[in-house]
């Protein structure tokens, strides 16, 4: 009888234990989620809002490692990650500029962990998908911030551009950018009507309010999204694709009526810009800053120092507005090719999953990678999400096939 109550008092208690890691873990998944939520349109409300909600969101997640652990497996994406971590805070030893370059690892490192703790956290497919929602719900927040400036008149600093005002422009827009295959990939999935209704309405919206910051690299890349978005319509019957071929068209035309010229004239100047300009003087930055990694080709000049070395040659900026140049030249060879390997694992494992996911994860892909051509976007959260993303999903969907 004793024996049978103690085994009862046990079994209870581990259920009690169970109920709070349960709590604890649906916590952790929810704050996550509306920290993603809040990346495009958080800073809009007040500056630094996001990075409350992200510590909020690590707390909690850390707080879910301790209790529950995890039934997430690390893959080899996340020993590169470690890696690329560690190399950056050993290159703070010999960067020129200790105070940039503090500041720079302490905002890289506390991405990096989010990359793990989101993996921590997302076990099945269907959370997921629910990571992937929160992201285009907060974009099109953010695309309603953004046509919310237009309709009123509130241009951003760049005469007749229009954005959310806290926000680097030309960031933001690639931020809006990201979120056109997930939400087309999102409707492929949901099996409920309402969210089919709103990822197919997210995408000409994200991609009115993409022409609205007028940025060439992100209207460029976003054919890449929308491209896959045709992709997924590839097997309808001769209705639904009829359908679609007018709403798309509909939708084409209302986004270039209504978009200002201005900022339609400067992204039809893309090829002009490439073919016989200096990509707003993009090309004199990657010609200063690849000279300067010449002085340290193998292990570059130190994280954060970039500025520095470029001001000596009398080029004040500091950022190569190119990632791979940008790593390069602070971080050297050994750096670019941990951050390329990354990449590459991400790649390894897209490969290896069905048409269906392959065709949407290198659509992510590569709408980063293009992007990183001409923007510098390897401190930015939204891109470490979506590496962090592409990353789980691959390894995950490579494994059930």
């Amino acid at each position: 009888m004793k024996n049978f109550e103690h085994v009862q008092f046990s079994n209870e208690s581990i259920g009690q234990t169970e109920i709070r890691r349960s709590i604890i873990n649906n916590a952790a998944l929810f704050l996550a989620m509306f920290f993603i939520f809040s990346i495009p349109w958080g800073n809009a409300v007040w500056d630094g809002l996001t990075r409350i909600f992200g510590f909020v969101a690590i707390g909690f997640t850390g707080l879910a490692l301790i209790t529950h652990g995890t039934r997430s497996k690390l893959n080899i994406f996340h020993l590169f990650v470690a890696l690329f971590g560690a190399w950056l805070m050993l290159s703070l030893m010999w960067s020129p500029d200790l105070v940039w370059g503090k500041k720079l690892l302490t905002t890289t490192t506390q991405l990096l962990i989010i990359a793990y703790l989101i993996t921590l956290i997302l076990d099945t497919k269907f959370k997921m998908l629910q990571m992937y929602q929160s992201y285009v719900l907060g974009n099109l927040v953010g695309s309603g911030i953004i046509i919310y400036n237009y309709l009123n008149g509130i241009q951003s600093i760049y005469y007749q551009r229009y954005a959310i005002p806290t926000l680097d422009i030309d960031g933001q827009s690639i931020m809006l950018t990201l979120a056109l295959p997930m939400a087309a990939y999102l409707a492929t999935q949901f099996k409920s009507k309402i969210f089919k209704i709103i990822n197919i309405l997210a995408i000409p919206t994200i991609m009115f309010a993409v022409f609205l910051t007028g940025t060439r690299t992100a209207s460029i890349v976003a054919i890449i999204g929308i491209a896959y978005w045709l992709f997924t319509y590839r097997n309808s019957s001769f209705r639904i694709k009829s359908t679609f071929v007018v709403l798309f068209a509909i939708s084409i035309i209302a986004v270039l009526t209504f978009t200002p010229k201005m900022s339609i004239d400067r992204i039809l100047s893309s090829g002009e810009s490439i073919s016989s300009g200096t990509l707003n003087n993009r090309t004199v930055i990657w010609a200063a800053s690849i000279e300067q990694w010449k002085q340290a080709p193998l292990v570059g000049n130190g994280i954060g120092s970039l500025g520095y070395v470029l001001s000596t040659k009398h080029v004040e900026y500091d950022s190569a507005h190119n990632t791979y140049i940008h790593i390069l030249t602070e971080n050297g060879i050994i750096g670019l090719s941990i951050y390329l390997m990354m990449i590459f694992s991400i790649i390894y494992y897209s490969l290896h999953t069905p048409l269906p996911e392959k065709a949407f994860l290198i659509s992510l892909l590569m709408i980063i990678l293009v992007s990183q051509i001409t923007q510098h976007t390897h401190f930015h959260k939204e891109t470490w999400f979506a590496l962090t993303m592409l990353a789980i999903h691959a390894h995950l969907e490579s494994k059930r096939a």
